[in-house]
Protein backbone atom coordinates (compact mmCIF):
# COMPACT_ATOMS: atom_id res chain seq x y z
CA UNK A 1 0.00 0.00 0.00
CA UNK A 2 3.28 2.48 0.67
CA UNK A 3 4.78 1.40 -2.54
CA UNK A 4 1.05 2.04 -4.62
CA UNK A 5 1.22 5.28 -2.95
CA UNK A 6 5.07 6.45 -3.67
CA UNK A 7 4.47 5.62 -7.20
CA UNK A 8 1.22 7.36 -7.62
CA UNK A 9 2.81 10.64 -5.95
CA UNK A 10 5.81 10.36 -8.39
CA UNK A 11 4.66 8.73 -11.64
CA UNK A 12 1.39 10.77 -13.26
CA UNK A 13 1.04 8.02 -15.84
CA UNK A 14 1.25 5.27 -13.42
CA UNK A 15 -1.40 6.99 -11.12
CA UNK A 16 -3.78 7.67 -13.95
CA UNK A 17 -3.58 3.92 -14.93
CA UNK A 18 -4.92 3.02 -11.35
CA UNK A 19 -7.48 5.19 -11.60
CA UNK A 20 -8.69 3.77 -14.75
CA UNK A 21 -8.22 0.29 -13.40
CA UNK A 22 -9.62 0.76 -10.26
CA UNK A 23 -13.09 2.84 -11.19
CA UNK A 24 -14.27 0.46 -13.88
CA UNK A 25 -16.14 -1.74 -11.22
CA UNK A 26 -17.18 -1.54 -7.74
CA UNK A 27 -16.96 -4.51 -5.62
CA UNK A 28 -19.20 -4.88 -2.97
CA UNK A 29 -18.45 -7.04 0.30
CA UNK A 30 -19.25 -10.02 -1.63
CA UNK A 31 -17.43 -9.13 -4.70
CA UNK A 32 -20.21 -8.69 -6.91
CA UNK A 33 -20.29 -5.86 -9.27
CA UNK A 34 -23.16 -3.77 -8.24
CA UNK A 35 -22.77 -0.27 -9.78
CA UNK A 36 -20.08 1.80 -12.59
CA UNK A 37 -18.68 4.65 -11.15
CA UNK A 38 -18.23 7.54 -13.20
CA UNK A 39 -14.50 7.58 -15.21
CA UNK A 40 -13.08 10.74 -14.16
CA UNK A 41 -11.69 13.24 -16.19
CA UNK A 42 -8.02 12.03 -17.15
CA UNK A 43 -6.84 15.57 -17.14
CA UNK A 44 -8.27 16.20 -14.01
CA UNK A 45 -6.71 12.95 -12.08
CA UNK A 46 -3.44 12.92 -13.79
CA UNK A 47 -2.63 16.64 -11.90
CA UNK A 48 0.13 16.37 -9.27
CA UNK A 49 -1.36 15.97 -6.06
CA UNK A 50 -0.98 19.67 -3.93
CA UNK A 51 -3.21 20.83 -7.56
CA UNK A 52 -5.63 18.60 -7.16
CA UNK A 53 -5.96 18.81 -3.58
CA UNK A 54 -6.18 22.82 -3.85
CA UNK A 55 -9.14 22.43 -6.50
CA UNK A 56 -10.92 19.87 -3.90
CA UNK A 57 -10.74 22.80 -1.92
CA UNK A 58 -12.00 25.43 -3.52
CA UNK A 59 -14.83 23.35 -4.52
CA UNK A 60 -15.94 22.57 -1.37
CA UNK A 61 -15.55 25.76 -0.34
CA UNK A 62 -17.44 27.38 -2.86
CA UNK A 63 -20.41 24.59 -1.96
CA UNK A 64 -20.16 25.48 1.46
CA UNK A 65 -20.94 29.04 0.44
CA UNK A 66 -23.62 28.31 -1.67
CA UNK A 67 -25.32 26.45 0.63
CA UNK A 68 -24.26 29.26 3.59
CA UNK A 69 -26.11 31.53 1.00
CA UNK A 70 -29.04 29.69 0.65
CA UNK A 71 -30.28 29.43 4.26
CA UNK A 72 -29.17 32.89 4.72
CA UNK A 73 -30.77 34.21 1.91
CA UNK A 74 -34.28 34.67 3.83
CA UNK A 75 -33.22 36.12 6.54
CA UNK A 76 -31.36 38.92 4.47
CA UNK A 77 -34.24 39.48 2.24
CA UNK A 78 -35.84 40.64 5.68
CA UNK A 79 -33.26 42.30 6.73
CA UNK A 80 -33.39 44.68 3.46
CA UNK A 81 -37.31 45.12 3.39
CA UNK A 82 -37.00 46.09 6.91
CA UNK A 83 -34.15 49.11 6.44
CA UNK A 84 -36.58 50.12 2.93
CA UNK A 85 -39.79 50.03 5.78
CA UNK A 86 -37.09 51.99 8.18
CA UNK A 87 -35.99 54.20 5.69
CA UNK A 88 -39.51 55.38 4.20
CA UNK A 89 -40.41 56.08 7.96
CA UNK A 90 -37.68 58.37 8.30
CA UNK A 91 -38.26 59.61 5.11
CA UNK A 92 -41.95 60.59 5.80
CA UNK A 93 -40.98 62.11 9.49
CA UNK A 94 -38.06 63.95 7.86
CA UNK A 95 -40.21 65.26 4.89
CA UNK A 96 -41.94 67.85 7.26
CA UNK A 97 -39.15 69.15 8.18
CA UNK A 98 -37.46 69.16 4.73
CA UNK A 99 -40.75 70.85 3.07
CA UNK A 100 -40.84 73.95 5.82
CA UNK A 101 -37.05 74.98 4.99
CA UNK A 102 -37.82 74.43 1.03
CA UNK A 103 -41.30 76.56 1.85
CA UNK A 104 -38.70 78.99 3.59
CA UNK A 105 -36.35 79.59 0.69
CA UNK A 106 -39.35 79.68 -1.79
CA UNK A 107 -41.10 81.92 -0.17
CA UNK A 108 -37.35 84.11 -0.18
CA UNK A 109 -37.68 83.98 -4.03
CA UNK A 110 -41.58 84.63 -3.87
CA UNK A 111 -41.12 88.32 -1.46
CA UNK A 112 -37.67 89.46 -3.79
CA UNK A 113 -40.46 88.57 -6.91
CA UNK A 114 -42.83 90.69 -5.09
CA UNK A 115 -40.70 93.55 -4.50
CA UNK A 116 -38.97 93.60 -8.32
CA UNK A 117 -42.53 93.86 -9.52
CA UNK A 118 -43.50 96.78 -7.09
CA UNK A 119 -39.88 98.64 -8.47
CA UNK A 120 -40.19 97.48 -12.31
CA UNK A 121 -42.16 100.17 -13.31
CA UNK A 122 -39.83 102.81 -11.48
CA UNK A 123 -36.82 101.35 -12.88
CA UNK A 124 -38.23 101.35 -16.40
CA UNK A 125 -38.94 105.09 -15.89
CA UNK A 126 -35.58 106.14 -14.55
CA UNK A 127 -33.95 103.64 -17.40
CA UNK A 128 -35.12 106.51 -19.78
CA UNK A 129 -33.30 109.36 -18.76
CA UNK A 130 -30.05 109.70 -20.01
CA UNK A 131 -28.22 109.75 -17.11
CA UNK A 132 -29.21 106.28 -16.15
CA UNK A 133 -29.95 105.19 -20.05
CA UNK A 134 -27.87 101.89 -20.59
CA UNK A 135 -27.02 101.50 -16.85
CA UNK A 136 -29.77 99.75 -14.73
CA UNK A 137 -27.79 98.45 -12.37
CA UNK A 138 -26.66 102.21 -10.97
CA UNK A 139 -30.58 102.98 -10.91
CA UNK A 140 -31.73 99.97 -9.19
CA UNK A 141 -29.31 100.63 -6.35
CA UNK A 142 -29.73 104.64 -6.34
CA UNK A 143 -33.99 102.80 -5.52
CA UNK A 144 -32.46 100.96 -2.95
CA UNK A 145 -30.78 103.27 -1.22
CA UNK A 146 -33.51 105.97 -1.39
CA UNK A 147 -35.58 103.56 0.02
CA UNK A 148 -33.06 102.58 2.85
CA UNK A 149 -32.49 106.24 3.57
CA UNK A 150 -36.69 106.37 3.56
CA UNK A 151 -36.73 103.89 6.42
CA UNK A 152 -34.42 104.74 8.35
CA UNK A 153 -35.55 108.08 9.01
CA UNK A 154 -39.09 106.54 9.58
CA UNK A 155 -37.40 104.68 12.11
CA UNK A 156 -35.16 107.62 14.19
CA UNK A 157 -38.60 109.50 14.16
CA UNK A 158 -40.68 106.83 15.62
CA UNK A 159 -38.83 105.17 17.96
CA UNK A 160 -38.96 108.00 20.81
CA UNK A 161 -42.71 107.96 20.81
CA UNK A 162 -42.55 104.00 20.88
CA UNK A 163 -40.10 104.85 24.25
CA UNK A 164 -42.23 107.39 25.60
CA UNK A 165 -45.62 105.23 25.30
CA UNK A 166 -43.83 102.30 26.56
CA UNK A 167 -42.58 104.27 30.17
CA UNK A 168 -46.40 104.90 30.51
CA UNK A 169 -47.61 101.03 30.72
CA UNK A 170 -47.30 101.20 34.29
CA UNK A 171 -50.03 103.93 34.76
CA UNK A 172 -52.12 103.17 32.31
CA UNK A 173 -52.77 99.70 34.05
CA UNK A 174 -54.41 101.14 36.94
CA UNK A 175 -56.54 102.89 34.76
CA UNK A 176 -57.43 99.72 33.01
CA UNK A 177 -57.88 97.55 35.98
CA UNK A 178 -60.43 100.68 37.12
CA UNK A 179 -62.22 100.28 33.45
CA UNK A 180 -63.00 96.78 34.25
CA UNK A 181 -64.17 97.54 38.06
CA UNK A 182 -66.31 99.73 36.69
CA UNK A 183 -67.38 97.49 33.81
CA UNK A 184 -68.12 94.56 36.24
CA UNK A 185 -70.05 96.69 38.64
CA UNK A 186 -72.15 97.70 35.44
CA UNK A 187 -72.66 93.65 34.53
CA UNK A 188 -73.46 92.48 38.19
CA UNK A 189 -76.45 95.01 38.01
CA UNK A 190 -78.02 94.00 35.15
CA UNK A 191 -77.92 90.39 36.47
CA UNK A 192 -75.83 88.66 33.87
CA UNK A 193 -73.04 85.72 34.97
CA UNK A 194 -70.01 87.18 34.02
CA UNK A 195 -66.77 87.77 35.53
CA UNK A 196 -63.84 89.89 34.02
CA UNK A 197 -60.38 89.92 34.80
CA UNK A 198 -57.42 91.65 34.25
CA UNK A 199 -53.88 90.77 35.25
CA UNK A 200 -53.03 93.25 38.55
CA UNK A 201 -49.34 94.23 39.05
CA UNK A 202 -47.13 95.64 36.89
CA UNK A 203 -44.74 92.36 36.78
CA UNK A 204 -46.95 90.35 34.38
CA UNK A 205 -46.91 93.05 31.81
CA UNK A 206 -43.05 93.41 32.17
CA UNK A 207 -42.90 89.90 32.03
CA UNK A 208 -45.09 89.86 28.75
CA UNK A 209 -43.36 92.44 27.49
CA UNK A 210 -39.50 91.03 28.05
CA UNK A 211 -40.11 87.70 26.85
CA UNK A 212 -41.64 89.15 23.74
CA UNK A 213 -38.33 91.34 23.68
CA UNK A 214 -36.33 88.30 24.12
CA UNK A 215 -38.02 86.78 21.50
CA UNK A 216 -37.48 89.49 18.68
CA UNK A 217 -33.68 89.66 19.93
CA UNK A 218 -33.66 86.19 19.47
CA UNK A 219 -35.48 86.26 15.84
CA UNK A 220 -33.15 89.29 14.50
CA UNK A 221 -30.63 87.64 13.26
CA UNK A 222 -32.51 85.13 10.86
CA UNK A 223 -34.65 88.02 10.36
CA UNK A 224 -31.75 90.23 9.28
CA UNK A 225 -30.29 87.39 7.03
CA UNK A 226 -33.68 86.94 5.36
CA UNK A 227 -34.36 90.83 4.34
CA UNK A 228 -30.49 90.56 2.85
CA UNK A 229 -31.53 87.50 0.90
CA UNK A 230 -34.34 89.16 -0.25
CA UNK A 231 -32.67 92.49 -1.01
CA UNK A 232 -30.13 90.76 -3.35
CA UNK A 233 -32.09 88.20 -4.96
CA UNK A 234 -34.66 91.46 -5.98
CA UNK A 235 -32.01 93.47 -7.14
CA UNK A 236 -30.90 90.67 -9.51
CA UNK A 237 -34.53 89.98 -10.65
CA UNK A 238 -34.89 93.81 -11.38
CA UNK A 239 -31.81 93.59 -13.36
CA UNK A 240 -31.55 90.45 -15.27
CA UNK A 241 -35.08 89.11 -14.72
CA UNK A 242 -36.12 89.81 -18.17
CA UNK A 243 -32.98 88.20 -19.83
CA UNK A 244 -34.34 84.93 -17.34
CA UNK A 245 -37.50 84.85 -18.77
CA UNK A 246 -36.32 85.03 -22.56
CA UNK A 247 -34.42 82.59 -21.16
CA UNK A 248 -37.15 80.43 -19.61
CA UNK A 249 -38.97 80.40 -22.83
CA UNK A 250 -37.10 78.51 -25.25
CA UNK A 251 -38.02 74.85 -22.77
CA UNK A 252 -41.66 76.05 -24.47
CA UNK A 253 -41.02 75.59 -27.77
CA UNK A 254 -44.34 75.12 -29.57
CA UNK A 255 -46.10 76.57 -26.00
CA UNK A 256 -45.00 80.00 -26.50
CA UNK A 257 -48.78 81.67 -26.18
CA UNK A 258 -49.44 79.69 -23.08
CA UNK A 259 -46.08 80.42 -21.50
CA UNK A 260 -46.51 84.43 -22.11
CA UNK A 261 -50.25 84.16 -20.95
CA UNK A 262 -49.40 82.61 -18.08
CA UNK A 263 -46.47 84.78 -17.16
CA UNK A 264 -48.20 87.91 -18.13
CA UNK A 265 -51.46 87.00 -15.86
CA UNK A 266 -48.97 86.16 -12.71
CA UNK A 267 -47.05 89.20 -13.31
CA UNK A 268 -49.86 91.78 -13.94
CA UNK A 269 -52.14 90.57 -11.51
CA UNK A 270 -49.54 89.88 -8.37
CA UNK A 271 -47.86 93.42 -9.53
CA UNK A 272 -51.04 95.17 -9.48
CA UNK A 273 -52.39 93.65 -6.44
CA UNK A 274 -49.01 94.37 -4.41
CA UNK A 275 -48.82 98.01 -5.37
CA UNK A 276 -52.49 98.48 -4.21
CA UNK A 277 -52.19 96.78 -0.80
CA UNK A 278 -49.34 99.26 -0.43
CA UNK A 279 -50.67 102.21 -0.97
CA UNK A 280 -53.78 101.28 0.60
CA UNK A 281 -51.39 100.46 4.05
CA UNK A 282 -49.48 103.06 3.60
CA UNK A 283 -53.01 105.68 3.30
CA UNK A 284 -54.36 103.77 6.35
CA UNK A 285 -51.70 103.82 8.47
CA UNK A 286 -51.01 107.20 7.95
CA UNK A 287 -54.85 107.99 8.67
CA UNK A 288 -54.81 105.81 12.01
CA UNK A 289 -51.72 107.28 13.28
CA UNK A 290 -52.83 111.04 12.57
CA UNK A 291 -56.35 110.46 13.23
CA UNK A 292 -55.75 108.93 16.83
CA UNK A 293 -53.06 111.71 17.49
CA UNK A 294 -55.15 114.40 17.31
CA UNK A 295 -58.24 113.21 18.88
CA UNK A 296 -55.73 112.52 21.84
CA UNK A 297 -55.63 108.16 21.92
CA UNK A 298 -52.55 106.63 23.64
CA UNK A 299 -50.27 104.50 21.36
CA UNK A 300 -51.75 106.71 18.37
CA UNK A 301 -48.20 105.63 16.53
CA UNK A 302 -48.33 102.37 17.65
CA UNK A 303 -51.57 101.99 16.37
CA UNK A 304 -50.97 103.44 12.84
CA UNK A 305 -47.75 101.14 12.57
CA UNK A 306 -50.21 98.27 13.66
CA UNK A 307 -52.67 99.34 11.24
CA UNK A 308 -50.07 99.67 8.37
CA UNK A 309 -49.24 95.82 8.29
CA UNK A 310 -53.01 94.89 9.36
CA UNK A 311 -53.89 96.16 5.95
CA UNK A 312 -52.04 93.64 4.16
CA UNK A 313 -54.91 91.32 5.43
CA UNK A 314 -57.77 92.33 3.03
CA UNK A 315 -61.30 92.61 4.25
CA UNK A 316 -60.37 92.26 8.48
CA UNK A 317 -57.03 94.11 8.73
CA UNK A 318 -57.90 97.50 8.61
CA UNK A 319 -61.69 97.15 10.74
CA UNK A 320 -59.16 94.85 13.36
CA UNK A 321 -56.30 97.83 13.67
CA UNK A 322 -59.26 100.33 14.27
CA UNK A 323 -61.38 98.27 16.42
CA UNK A 324 -58.34 98.37 18.74
CA UNK A 325 -57.59 102.31 19.00
CA UNK A 326 -61.60 102.31 19.89
CA UNK A 327 -61.23 99.62 22.82
CA UNK A 328 -57.87 101.79 23.72
CA UNK A 329 -59.43 105.03 23.54
CA UNK A 330 -62.48 104.18 25.81
CA UNK A 331 -60.32 102.40 28.29
CA UNK A 332 -58.31 105.14 28.76
CA UNK A 333 -59.71 108.08 27.60
CA UNK A 334 -63.27 107.52 28.67
CA UNK A 335 -66.89 107.30 26.28
CA UNK A 336 -66.57 110.66 24.44
CA UNK A 337 -63.09 109.54 23.08
CA UNK A 338 -64.07 106.17 22.59
CA UNK A 339 -66.60 107.67 20.69
CA UNK A 340 -64.98 110.38 18.89
CA UNK A 341 -62.38 107.33 17.99
CA UNK A 342 -65.43 105.10 16.73
CA UNK A 343 -66.32 107.92 14.58
CA UNK A 344 -62.92 108.28 13.10
CA UNK A 345 -62.71 104.22 12.15
CA UNK A 346 -65.41 104.12 11.03
CA UNK A 347 -64.80 107.16 8.33
CA UNK A 348 -61.93 105.50 7.53
CA UNK A 349 -63.54 101.83 7.02
CA UNK A 350 -66.20 103.47 4.43
CA UNK A 351 -63.06 105.73 2.25
CA UNK A 352 -61.46 102.35 2.18
CA UNK A 353 -64.76 100.35 1.15
CA UNK A 354 -66.31 103.00 -1.06
CA UNK A 355 -63.78 104.97 -2.67
CA UNK A 356 -60.45 104.16 -2.76
CA UNK A 357 -59.98 100.94 -2.30
CA UNK A 358 -62.12 100.07 -5.77
CA UNK A 359 -60.49 102.05 -7.79
CA UNK A 360 -57.19 100.99 -6.42
CA UNK A 361 -57.32 97.39 -6.03
CA UNK A 362 -61.15 96.47 -7.29
CA UNK A 363 -59.59 96.43 -11.08
CA UNK A 364 -56.98 94.25 -10.16
CA UNK A 365 -58.92 91.27 -8.53
CA UNK A 366 -62.94 91.63 -9.29
CA UNK A 367 -63.91 88.71 -7.52
CA UNK A 368 -67.00 89.03 -5.25
CA UNK A 369 -66.13 89.89 -1.54
CA UNK A 370 -67.29 86.71 -0.57
CA UNK A 371 -64.90 84.46 -2.82
CA UNK A 372 -62.04 87.04 -1.15
CA UNK A 373 -63.59 86.25 2.35
CA UNK A 374 -63.37 82.49 2.26
CA UNK A 375 -59.97 83.16 -0.06
CA UNK A 376 -58.54 84.48 3.13
CA UNK A 377 -60.28 82.32 5.71
CA UNK A 378 -58.92 79.20 3.71
CA UNK A 379 -55.67 80.86 3.16
CA UNK A 380 -55.57 81.30 7.26
CA UNK A 381 -56.73 78.03 7.82
CA UNK A 382 -54.04 76.16 5.97
CA UNK A 383 -51.14 78.72 6.07
CA UNK A 384 -51.64 81.15 8.94
CA UNK A 385 -50.70 84.89 8.54
CA UNK A 386 -49.20 83.85 5.33
CA UNK A 387 -52.17 81.90 3.96
CA UNK A 388 -54.40 85.11 4.74
CA UNK A 389 -51.64 87.27 3.41
CA UNK A 390 -51.82 85.49 -0.18
CA UNK A 391 -55.14 83.78 -0.23
CA UNK A 392 -56.73 86.91 -1.97
CA UNK A 393 -53.99 87.33 -4.67
CA UNK A 394 -54.11 83.60 -5.32
CA UNK A 395 -57.95 83.11 -5.85
CA UNK A 396 -57.81 86.10 -8.15
CA UNK A 397 -54.95 84.28 -10.02
CA UNK A 398 -57.61 80.76 -10.19
CA UNK A 399 -59.96 83.56 -11.35
CA UNK A 400 -58.01 84.57 -14.48
CA UNK A 401 -57.09 81.08 -15.20
CA UNK A 402 -60.00 79.63 -14.74
CA UNK A 403 -61.52 82.26 -17.16
CA UNK A 404 -58.73 81.62 -19.62
CA UNK A 405 -59.93 78.04 -19.95
CA UNK A 406 -63.60 78.23 -20.15
CA UNK A 407 -62.95 80.83 -23.00
CA UNK A 408 -61.12 77.98 -24.70
CA UNK A 409 -63.44 75.63 -23.85
CA UNK A 410 -66.10 77.28 -25.57
CA UNK A 411 -63.77 77.83 -29.25
CA UNK A 412 -63.00 81.30 -28.30
CA UNK A 413 -58.94 82.55 -28.09
CA UNK A 414 -57.62 84.16 -25.05
CA UNK A 415 -56.13 87.19 -26.28
CA UNK A 416 -54.68 89.77 -24.29
CA UNK A 417 -55.78 93.55 -24.81
CA UNK A 418 -52.58 95.82 -25.04
CA UNK A 419 -52.56 99.13 -24.89
CA UNK A 420 -50.54 101.21 -27.16
CA UNK A 421 -47.64 101.33 -25.31
CA UNK A 422 -47.10 97.80 -25.55
CA UNK A 423 -48.47 97.36 -21.60
CA UNK A 424 -51.17 94.89 -20.42
CA UNK A 425 -53.28 95.93 -17.39
CA UNK A 426 -55.20 94.02 -15.47
CA UNK A 427 -58.57 94.78 -17.28
CA UNK A 428 -57.40 92.82 -20.17
CA UNK A 429 -57.18 89.26 -18.30
CA UNK A 430 -60.21 86.97 -18.03
CA UNK A 431 -62.50 86.46 -15.43
CA UNK A 432 -64.49 83.00 -14.81
CA UNK A 433 -67.27 84.90 -13.06
CA UNK A 434 -67.25 87.48 -16.41
CA UNK A 435 -67.12 84.84 -19.02
CA UNK A 436 -70.04 83.16 -17.37
CA UNK A 437 -72.21 86.41 -17.45
CA UNK A 438 -71.30 87.35 -21.15
CA UNK A 439 -72.00 83.39 -22.29
CA UNK A 440 -75.41 83.98 -20.65
CA UNK A 441 -75.57 87.34 -21.98
CA UNK A 442 -74.97 85.95 -25.88
CA UNK A 443 -76.83 82.82 -25.25
CA UNK A 444 -76.50 79.90 -27.51
CA UNK A 445 -73.85 79.82 -29.68
CA UNK A 446 -75.57 77.39 -32.28
CA UNK A 447 -79.56 77.13 -32.82
CA UNK A 448 -79.53 73.21 -32.17
CA UNK A 449 -81.51 71.43 -30.27
CA UNK A 450 -79.84 70.05 -26.93
CA UNK A 451 -79.38 65.97 -27.21
CA UNK A 452 -81.73 64.57 -24.44
CA UNK A 453 -84.23 66.94 -26.62
CA UNK A 454 -83.79 65.98 -30.39
CA UNK A 455 -86.46 64.03 -30.95
CA UNK A 456 -89.32 65.94 -29.16
CA UNK A 457 -91.58 67.61 -31.83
Amino acid sequence: MAHRSASFTSSPRAAARWVLASSSWASGPSGICRQPHRVRPLALVARPQPERLALMAEHEKGGSLIWSWRHLERPVQILVFLLIALSAVMLYHQSEYLVVHLFNVFLLFVFAAIIALLLTPVIDVMERLAIFKGRRVFAVLLVYVVIIGIIAVLIVLVTPALIFQAKQLPALESRALAFVRYLQDTIDSTGIPLKLSLPTGTGAISTAVLGSVLGILTGTLGTLISILLVIVISIYLLVEGRMLIASMRKLFAGREEVYDFILVAVGTTIGQYARGQLAMSLLMGTYTGVAMTLIGVPYAVVLGILTFFLEFLPLIGAPVGMGLAVIIALVFKGPFVGLLALLVAVGGHAIEAYIVGPRVTGSVTRIHPLVAMAALLVGAELGGILGALFGVPVAALLNVFLGALYRSRRGEDTPLSASPSGEVHAEALPRLSEEISEAAAEGPIEDKPVPHTAGEG
